[in-house]
């Protein structure tokens, strides 16, 4: 039996290569966004800006998705990610992408990571 949602997993590459269009075209218009122990971020237009700042912020990521579950209308992607910040230095750490589902788009996008070593 195929997964349903399947073509989410192209979300990472597209994050990988900075294709921010691509990213919000996974989105519904009114998606909530929570990266960490952020505050939610609600909207495609505001969740743009969040990706536009840190798109900035790093030189790039590549993330390696280990496993996948899905049920019902929930996605999880888990994995590692790894960070070549802008000075070339490198962090690896573990990812755990939620993703609550509206029909083929993400309606809530949560992201289960610790960045506390990230901009150190």
């Amino acid at each position: 039996m195929g997964r349903r949602y399947g073509h989410v997993d192209s979300l990472s590459e597209a994050l990988d290569n900075k294709q921010l269009n691509r990213v919000l075209a996974f989105l519904t218009d009114d998606c909530v966004f929570v990266a960490g122990n952020g505050e939610p971020v609600r909207g495609k237009e505001n969740i743009k800006i969040v990706f536009e700042e840190f798109f900035q912020a790093i030189k790039s990521t590549a993330h390696i998705v280990t496993d996948m579950f899905e049920s019902d209308e929930s996605l999880v992607h888990r994995g590692d990610v790894t960070y070549t910040r802008l000075d070339n230095s490198i962090l690896t750490v573990n990812f755990c992408d939620v993703f609550k589902m509206r029909e083929d788009l993400i309606r809530e996008y949560y992201i289960y990571i610790d960045w506390s070593e990230l901009f150190k």
